[in-house]
């Protein structure tokens, strides 16, 4: 199974204050979990439907840990200038609310954005306007907010906002071990690459806009009266 870099991370610093047999244990209860997870994931339709109740589970253990206060608000925006990785079934759910409500967004900004390489140095240059997300409105506030990803529904920092806006600080992020074991099984899923969100979002888009014209042209060949005459012998 696939874990998330913050796991990983929570991993190795147990590792460092538990006994071995300690440690042993606490990974096969974090391997079982995530098993547990990927099983019950799994019962779902790949794409959009298992997107939303992965969504489900990393919302829960956010209500679960309201208590631990964040300073992430409504148009922070810095987080949204960040390159964030997101699932296949993540970016099916994205572009499908995209297309279904109709919302503008840039091409030419997503498609550059789509073009880099990971840890592209462009994206540690901060808010410039070639680094926000398509989503992202002239409020710095989500316009596709119900639909968001699983990693920004987890992503959310203890330090003040300023920290998040300036360049070579290092904002704390609250940390919900659960919602690293739930995102370490939706990435182990098939079907789910984990990738950029400009790139895994820009293949999902054409994807769906192809699926769309086919489907168009198909009710247009159905409803052309050409369609309907029957075949004739040219022998």
């Amino acid at each position: 199974m696939k874990k998330t870099p913050q796991l990983l991370n929570l991993l190795s610093a147990y590792k460092n204050t538990l006994t071995s047999d300690e440690y042993q244990s606490f990974t096969a209860e974090v391997d079982r979990l995530i098993q547990h997870y990927y099983d019950l994931l799994n019962s779902y339709k790949a794409g959009a439907e298992r997107a939303q109740a992965t969504h489900a589970l990393i919302e829960e253990q956010i209500a679960l840990n309201e208590h631990v206060k964040t300073s992430c608000q409504k148009g922070c925006g810095a987080c949204c200038h960040l390159e964030v990785e997101i699932t296949e079934d993540d970016a099916d759910l994205m572009a499908r609310s995209i297309l279904s409500q109709s919302l503008d967004y840039d091409e030419g900004r997503l498609q550059q954005q789509a073009s880099r390489h990971r840890l592209d140095p462009q994206w540690a240059q901060g808010t410039l306007k070639s680094n926000r997300c398509i989503m992202l409105g002239e409020d710095n506030a989500c316009r596709n907010y119900l639909n968001r990803p699983g990693v920004c529904r987890k992503h959310s920092v203890v330090t003040p906002k300023e920290y998040c806006e300036t360049l070579g600080a290092s904002p704390i992020p609250r940390l919900i071990p659960m919602n690293e074991i739930i995102l370490s099984a939706a990435v182990s899923l098939p079907q789910n690459n984990f990738g950029a969100l400009p790139k895994l979002l820009a293949q999902a888009l054409i994807r769906l806009k192809d699926i769309e014209n086919i489907h168009h042209m198909e009710f247009t060949e159905e409803a052309s009266p050409m369609a309907k005459l029957p075949e004739q012998n040219l022998e």
